[in-house]
């Protein structure tokens, strides 16, 4: 038993060191970020980056001693068939190269710590009312729950039945280094104590493919006559105006009679997207529905000037035929992926998972960051998707030191070994076609933001009812705001009175 393991240690520890030395060949994707002002994003902590590779290769980590006596640790994982990559446990190396990087992570921390990694899956659309039946029951059968953040309220929901641990609860959970994704623990931390009842970071690497930014067909804009807007977007002038211009020149009918939708007629589209795209496009321009002050107590900012504004922006461009078209019946042909790989969009607002959709494509496509509201905004900002999992501690984990010591492990190793692995080979050698798009994928991961006000179910409903208008191109966000404000104030009061 011992040779064997010794054999799984070595051969993880030459795994890693193939997979660093791949990342460190590929395009140096680091940009200089410095700056205030008008500058494109401004610095990485000020954007809280999902990742930070150049801070974690500079720390050292000291691991605990601790002989786990050959237990099983077990991970409760959404999963879902949109794309996204969710594995946290392989059970052998495949020769896909980020595949074998979260192999090596694994039997790196199964030797160390002499245990097991496992991994139960259920389908995203019931795990929320798995958690809460198994932990009502007491059943202690994971260590570990993942909850997708804002699908159906889910994190807020649970949060205030008491069934998670407070993280910072944990002190074998180093939170405030850079292995833990700091937007989160800034942005969700709550009330007396700054309380945190669910964290981010690599240990499921689903985490990085959720930003929503732009895609492009630059052979469509080539053959339009159209610069490409890559220097719009490192002279911080990439905004909503642009991209409006840019999806109105690329709504082409090419001798189609009308922009109805018809995959055999030639019409070309300028924009496309769903629903979900145009709330990251809102909350691109910084404006949000709930915010927090300075002692940790959230409070209502949808009903300000600019935030209706920007509402007002956008509608002026998805109302337009042919401009704009809300695509998304998955996985059929009237989805927007699939309508952008098959040449029949221009530019497309997607996460950046869509990119394996993409693989096959003949043309040359890039991607940006999402576009801010106007040049006096700051920085950008990457908003991620509604299903993004988050980690939590169910209270029915009665040893929170080991959890705390296995997950901080698996999450610097994964930063260190597996999310260099994800964008400088995955992304940037495997998907991405130029050195420009390259650019500005450091962008959007750099520009990551998490939004609060969903996290705990406040706002869901003001946002899932604003983004259905937006996609239709109406404009009655004041309405809607007006006949949700105040539940959203009694809800954030009520979670309050739990909290402290």
């Amino acid at each position: 038993m011992k040779t064997v393991k010794a054999k799984k240690k070595t051969l993880a520890a030459l795994l890693i060191l193939i997979l660093l030395f791949i990342a460190a060949c590929s395009p140096n994707t680091q940009t200089n970020n410095s700056g205030g002002g008008n500058s494109a994003t401004g610095n990485a902590a000020d954007n809280g980056g999902i990742s930070a590779e150049s801070t974690i290769e500079a720390e050292s980590y000291d691991y605990p001693a601790l002989d786990c006596g050959g237990r099983d640790f077990t991970f409760l994982n959404p999963i879902q068939d949109w794309g996204f990559y969710t594995n946290i446990v392989l059970e052998s190396q495949t020769g896909e190269v980020l595949d074998d990087a979260v192999y090596a992570r694994n039997q790196t921390v199964e030797d160390k710590f002499n245990m097991n990694l496992k991994e139960i899956n259920f389908d995203i659309g019931v795990i929320e009312q798995k958690i809460k039946t198994t932990v009502l029951a007491g059943d202690s059968a994971y260590d570990i729950m993942y909850c997708p953040a804002y699908n159906n309220a889910s994190i807020g929901a649970l949060i205030t039945q008491n069934l998670f641990y407070n993280l910072k609860d944990i002190p074998e959970l180093q939170l405030d280094k850079p292995w833990w994704n700091q937007d989160v623990q800034e942005e969700c931390s709550i009330g007396a104590g700054n309380k945190s009842y669910f964290a981010v970071c690599d240990v499921n690497i689903m985490d990085l493919q959720v930003p929503w930014c732009v895609y492009f067909n630059e052979d469509m804009m080539g053959k339009l006559g159209l610069d490409l807007p890559y220097s719009l977007v490192k002279d911080g002038k990439w905004t909503y105006d642009r991209l409006a211009e840019y999806a109105k020149a690329g709504a082409q009918l090419n001798g189609a009679t009308t922009f109805d939708w018809d995959h055999s007629n030639a019409a070309v589209y300028g924009l496309t997207a769903w629903e979900h795209g145009m709330g990251a496009l809102l909350a691109a321009s910084g404006e949000r529905y709930v915010s927090k002050d300075q002692d940790g107590n959230p409070y209502f900012t949808a009903d300000t000037e600019r935030f209706l504004n920007a509402c007002d922006k956008i509608s002026q461009m998805t109302g337009q035929k042919g401009v704009y078209l809300s695509a998304n019946d998955w996985p059929n042909e009237f989805n927007y992926q699939y309508i952008f790989r098959d040449g029949k969009a221009m530019l497309m607002i997607g996460e950046l998972k869509a990119a394996d959709s993409l693989r096959d494509v003949d043309s040359t496509w890039g991607i940006l960051p999402l576009p801010k509201y106007d040049e006096t905004q700051s920085r950008y900002y990457s908003p991620v998707t509604i299903q993004m999992p988050v980690l939590t501690v169910p209270i029915t984990n009665s040893d929170t030191h080991t959890a705390g010591v296995i997950l901080d492990a698996m999450a610097y190793l994964s930063s260190k070994d597996v999310t260099p692995v994800f964008f400088d080979v995955t992304m940037s050698q495997k998907r991405l076609r130029d050195d420009e798009s390259i650019e500005m994928l450091q962008i959007i991961k750099d520009s990551v933001i998490y939004d609060l006000g969903m996290a705990y179910g406040w706002s869901t409903n003001l946002y899932l009812a604003i983004r259905t208008s937006l996609d239709t191109g109406k404009n009655d966000a004041a309405t809607i705001i007006d006949k949700n404000k105040d539940k959203i104030n009694t809800d954030m009061a009520k979670t309050m009175a739990l909290m402290n």
